[in-house]
């Protein structure tokens, strides 16, 4: 799943246009926040008018619009929008996401059908069922979740797959992009994960490890030993001693 990149934060968006309504949003739209394909500009219709559209880039195709009378609105009300427009396009883009992703892991599933024709159906009334009692002891189910999964992270096989299955070639360029993209970012988080886990791992192994910490503090005194021994007697619970944190 792809992120959202924000380039002006919500509450800012309406202060932005007054801003800048008179220089470089005069001159073209400004681009508020990316998520995947979707991204959110900000417009200036008119001199006291704003306004928000969603936009798919690779598409060059507009999703939808809204616009605000700077007169007649808040900062909250702007920021609502959009913050309701964000929302919009990370929905858009992960549906975006799962549609590409679902066809490819099909061509996976035709791939091993063809490669077990002969159990087949086995497997599949086994993937459709459900005993939870007997599922942990059963090694014979196929457990598509995984298996798909782990073909699909090899970005090889996976590029060859659509080379084989696609024939357009505008097709079959955006599925590889496609694919590169969302596999990279898979991978990175699996990465991130495990790093987190074998942290937590070492952590209870080795136990809680000391540190060493340095304070830098200032104490009122006429002379160095003077210091000295006074910061020695507040460090020693003697709160007549004035220290400066």
């Amino acid at each position: 799943m792809s992120r959202t990149f924000k380039y002006i934060q919500n509450d800012d968006v309406l202060k932005s246009f007054i801003e800048f309504k008179d220089s470089i949003l005069s001159e073209r739209p400004v681009i508020i926040a990316r998520h995947g394909d979707y991204s959110l500009f900000l417009t200036k219709i008119s001199g006291d008018e704003l306004g928000l559209s969603i936009e798919n880039t690779v598409k060059k195709a507009q999703i939808e619009s809204r616009t605000y009378e700077t007169s007649k609105t808040t900062d909250t009300l702007v920021s609502r929008g959009v913050r309701h427009a964000i929302q919009k396009m990370a929905e858009l883009s992960d549906e975006d996401t799962n549609r590409k992703r679902m066809q490819i892991w099909k061509w996976y599933v035709m791939e091993w059908q063809q490669a077990n024709a002969d159990r087949t159906e086995e497997f599949m009334n086994k993937e459709l069922s459900w005993e939870e009692d007997n599922l942990a002891d059963d090694k014979e189910v196929l457990d598509m979740e995984n298996y798909l999964h782990g073909e699909y992270l090899n970005l090889g096989k996976t590029i060859s797959l659509i080379d084989e299955y696609l024939k357009d070639d505008n097709h079959k360029e955006m599925f590889k992009i496609f694919a590169i993209n969302d596999i990279m970012e898979m991978t990175s988080e699996d990465t991130r994960d495990k790093s987190i886990a074998e942290a937590e791992r070492l952590s209870k192994i080795e136990g809680k490890k000391m540190h060493t910490y340095q304070f830098l503090v200032s104490v009122e005194a006429t002379d160095k030993e003077h210091a000295r021994k006074a910061l020695l007697s507040h460090l020693a619970g003697d709160d007549r001693i004035k220290v400066q944190k």
